[in-house]
């Protein structure tokens, strides 16, 4: 019997020393060319080409140069957590003395700058809000935030609206007009490009000389990038790559941050053996626990300590709350099971089951709604 192979479509490949089977398994990554297997950081795209740097670093440099209160409003996520970290680390490594940092309570407040973030920020009398991996849908929060008399600078990764906030700097590679190429970079890297920025522009002003203060090595906040761009799983494209691969390197040489120590250490994981999947499957799991069921302050107080058995302290407290986030879960699926059961052993009266059903979780309650058909109900 005569068996017709199939025919694979021609790509036009520049990979003159990889072999044909690796030719195959990058191109099912977007890698056509050599070029884009280079690895270095010279290799990073420009932080020059994001639309919204300047006005960003010229805020910044005010903020930083007047000594101004700066507020940083984060996320309830690893990506969060991780841009929140870059943030007040970097700026307080380059001279920044009033840095703080709050996270709304996802059940309270909801997400992103809303007014009553605003309003509960504005108890610390804030020159300055930067908002990470947030704040491109808040228009509301960033109006208020203005008639208070708070300068915001929005620094985000998720798609816009049509209308922008009214802030006075928007870094985020997806609004319309931002020649930055890498559209899938997480808010962690958009943060990161932002503080890359100001470091050259403070450079500029002299600032550090003057200062007498050390200039920031950029490099040694990459841990903190790799794990957040890894947790949001966004696209690897060949920027999220370089980040994501620069900072293992760092994590592995025991170049990493204590928190981040701790967490490997209590995942059983160890730094020099650590996998880019740890960072999805083991570490990022304790510190979304934290924004789930209780607050991301700690996932962010235990990602920007310098005291290692600190550090160890909140790793536990954050595996604690990934073990009760996974109980809560195992318990939600037995109930979803037994409502599919109950479904099938009482079919509608048209003797079919329902087309379709939605089980809607609400870890606040921890309740879920289901509804079936026209049908719904609750079950605690």
């Amino acid at each position: 019997m005569h068996i017709k192979q199939r025919q694979l479509p021609k790509l036009d490949f520049n990979l003159p020393n990889v072999p044909a089977v690796l030719q195959r398994i990058y191109a099912a990554r977007g890698i056509l060319d050599e070029s884009q297997l280079d690895k270095q950081l010279q290799t990073l795209l420009p932080f020059t080409s994001l639309k919204g740097i300047d006005a960003a670093c010229l805020r910044l440099e005010k903020a930083v140069c007047e000594q101004q209160r700066i507020l940083i409003i984060g996320d309830f996520d690893a990506d969060g957590a991780t841009s929140t970290a870059v943030a007040i680390t970097a700026l307080r490594a380059m001279g920044a003395k009033f840095v703080e940092f709050l996270v709304p309570n996802r059940f309270e407040f909801g997400y992103g700058l809303t007014p009553g973030i605003v309003e509960l920020a504005h108890r610390w009398k804030p020159d300055l809000i930067i908002t990470v991996d947030n704040g491109i849908a808040s228009l509301e929060g960033v109006d208020r935030a203005n008639t208070l008399g708070i300068d915001v600078l929005i620094t985000d990764h998720h798609l816009p609206g049509e209308k922008l906030p009214s802030a006075c700097a928007i870094v985020n590679p997806n609004q319309e007009g931002c020649q930055f190429l890498s559209k899938s970079i997480a808010g962690v890297g958009v943060i990161f490009y932002v503080m890359l920025a100001l470091r050259r522009q403070l450079i500029n002003a002299n600032w550090f000389k003057d200062m007498n203060i050390p200039t920031p090595n950029m490099a040694s906040f990459l841990d903190l990038v790799a794990l957040g761009t890894v947790a949001d799983v966004v696209g690897l494209d060949q920027n999220n790559r370089i980040m994501v691969n620069q900072g293992m390197a760092r994590i592995r040489q025991g170049l990493c941050r204590e928190g981040i120590k701790a967490l490997i250490e209590i995942s059983g994981r160890e730094c020099e053996r650590l996998r880019e999947s740890d960072l999805g499957f083991a570490i990022a799991p304790r510190l979304n626990a934290a924004g789930r069921l209780d607050d991301m302050a700690l996932g962010i107080e235990c990602l920007i300590t310098t005291d290692a058995e600190r550090a160890r302290d909140y790793c536990q407290q954050l595996d604690e709350l990934n073990q009760e986030r996974k109980q809560i879960e195992s318990d939600m699926k037995e109930q979803a099971m037994l409502v599919l059961d109950k479904l099938s052993l009482n079919p509608d009266k048209n003797n079919h089951l329902p087309i379709a059903l939605c089980l809607l979780i609400n870890l606040a309650s921890r309740s879920y709604w289901y509804f079936s058909g026209t049908n719904e109900g609750t079950l605690s």
